[in-house]
Order: structure tokens, then C-alpha cells, then sequence
């Protein structure tokens, strides 16, 4: 009776983990300047395994962004995170606008 009764439970806390992490895309954008876009755009990216390691992390910032897109002048900042496989892996992107 013990083993089913575990049994149970850890199935409901697995059914239970796997609808409370949907995949998600959060998308924020912040203004550094009153400015309109700028024509040019770098991203920078990175995958988050488990929430605790991560491919690229340290690379993926609005610096390096801005590097990759040739942008010395930042007028517009996106963080992009979408969540995969139940949320075990995160995609996340930094993507900048500017001139």
C-alpha cells in the first residue's frame, strides 16, 4: 500500500511540474534615450541549461550585442527568453537597436 501510495505521488508531482513550466517568450524592451530605432541590429544569445549553467552567459549582454551589430549609439534594448522542453532549457537573446 506504501509503494502504490508513493507511486501515486510522484506521478501527480510529475504531471504537476510539467504544466506549472509552459514555455513562455518574455519580450521587454527599454528606452537608454529618446531616440527613434536606429537602422542597425545586434543580437547576442545564449542557452540556459537547468537554470544554472549557461552556454554563452557572460557573452551575452547589450555590450556585445552592440558589438555584433557595429551599433556604438544604443537607442532601444530587447531581452527575448523563450523556454524549451518543458522549461529544463532557456533561449535567451539580447538584441539591441541602434546607430
Amino acid at each position: 500500500m506504501k509503494k502504490k501510495l508513493m507511486s501515486v505521488v510522484a506521478s501527480a508531482a510529475i504531471v504537476v511540474l510539467t504544466f506549472t513550466s509552459c514555455a513562455t517568450i518574455n519580450s521587454g524592451a527599454a528606452l537608454t534615450e529618446k531616440a527613434p530605432i536606429g537602422q542597425k541590429v545586434g543580437e547576442a544569445n545564449s542557452t540556459i541549461y537547468l537554470g544554472i549553467w549557461s552556454s554563452n552567459g557572460k557573452n551575452n549582454n547589450i555590450q556585445k550585442a552592440a558589438e555584433n551589430g557595429g551599433i556604438t549609439k544604443v537607442s532601444q534594448v530587447e531581452y527575448i527568453d523563450k523556454s524549451v522542453f518543458f522549461g529544463f532549457i532557456i533561449k535567451h537573446k539580447t538584441r539591441v537597436y541602434g546607430e
